[in-house]
């Protein structure tokens, strides 16, 4: 069964962002959604929300393109997978539906479409269709299992290139984390603890050391390839690069304002920011 639209009308249209709101029904459940195009972008955004009320159903999208290739490719949390599109042996029948984090890629050489999401993580890519897993109704552990109301967003993006060569990966990071406004706050008041500047190189962690008073900042290799870069201190500290568990240092110490980085393919490397005065 497909959902039909019942209603539909024009909710934005203007300079900034167009935008068409529908109203759809299946089996006992509603569904409103509203699909944003914002200028300057190629981004389709889908704002959905879902009153849920079946037994043993399940809600998917499906956007069938027109990209071919042997393999797409899916976010995790440092990096990506790659995974068949087609089902020629029983394994592959088998991994009918892949996790993933905050994307599902579909590219051949110069082009390709990539399904973003927000919340939603059950993905199957089959030949040329990019489907996403929306809503489940099971009746086993939990009878009442995603029944109510429901808010999310997924987002389809052509893009141009390979997946690397895109925009995808730093706009499915934007769909999940909008921008932070505290009020009161000027920005040009606001002082970082750690600049990093490097293409391909993600700053995923920036917390206080579990055991002694230091600064932790965690970096991921995030392309797929080795990458350089150079991470920023406002001042002179004692920095020192260590493992994950931020026990064991791997490098001497050194003091300095800047640190040079360079990464492996899906590296993630560790350091300890120390603000030592008399050192510095």
């Amino acid at each position: 069964e497909q959902a039909e639209a019942e209603q539909y009308k024009r909710i934005a249209d203007g300079p900034v962002r167009q935008g068409i709101e529908f109203r759809y029904r299946v089996g006992n459940s509603t569904l409103l959604q509203r699909v944003y195009l914002a200028a300057g972008t190629k981004r389709l955004d889908f704002h959905t929300v879902v009153n849920w009320q079946e037994r043993h159903r399940m809600l998917r999208v499906a956007f069938p393109v027109n990209v071919w290739s042997e393999q797409a490719s899916f976010d995790i949390q440092y990096g990506y997978v790659r995974r068949p599109t087609h089902r020629n042996t029983s394994w592959e029948k088998a991994r009918f539906e892949v996790v993933a984090h905050r994307y599902a890629d579909l590219s051949e050489p110069g082009y390709g479409v990539a399904l973003l999401n927000d919340s939603k993580y059950g993905y199957k890519v089959h030949d040329n269709v990019l489907d996403l897993n929306l809503l489940r109704a099971p009746t086993y552990p939990d009878p009442e299992a995603d029944r109510g109301e429901h808010h999310f967003t997924y987002s389809l993006l052509p893009h141009r290139g390979s997946l690397i060569e895109s925009e995808v990966i730093p706009q499915a990071a934007m769909l999940n984390q909008s921008p932070a406004v505290f009020a009161g706050f000027r920005a040009e008041k606001v002082k970082f603890p750690v600049k990093l500047e490097g293409e391909g190189i993600s700053l995923e962690v920036v917390k206080k050391a579990e055991k002694e008073e230091a600064l932790v900042i965690r970096l991921v290799e995030v392309q797929g390839q080795h990458a350089r870069g150079r991470l920023y201190f406002p001042e002179n500290v004692r920095w020192v690069k260590t493992d994950l568990l931020e026990w064991n240092e791997i490098v001497a110490p050194e003091v300095g304002a800047t640190v040079e980085i360079h990464l492996r393919p899906f590296e993630i490397q560790t350091y300890k920011i120390f603000k030592n005065r008399k050192l510095c």
